[in-house]
């Protein structure tokens, strides 16, 4: 993976977009990473990889009963316990 500066991917822009094409950038601003650019393409597969991943976790979570089904009544219980909180609690 490529490492460059904020200002030399400023200056350089053209030549920063094509590397990103070809392997993650990651962006450093006073010596610290501040972003990683990626190519469209693997934006889009990271994008779908991680949906897929929450159905699946969210299917798991029906299947193992781990879930509350929403109604006026569970979502008026839900705003009293928060609104009946100490503040100090936190």
């Amino acid at each position: 993976m490529k490492t460059i500066t904020a200002s030399v991917a400023s200056k350089e822009f053209g030549r920063y977009l094509d590397a990103a094409q070809r392997e993650p950038v990651i962006v450093t601003k006073k010596n610290r990473p501040v972003a990683v650019t990626v190519s469209f393409q693997d934006w889009e597969e990271l994008t779908k990889l991680r949906i897929e991943r929450g159905i699946a976790q969210g299917l798991d979570d029906i299947e193992n009963g781990r879930f509350e089904e929403v109604s006026d009544a569970s979502t008026a219980a839900r705003l009293a316990h928060f609104k009946d909180r100490d503040p100090s609690d936190a």
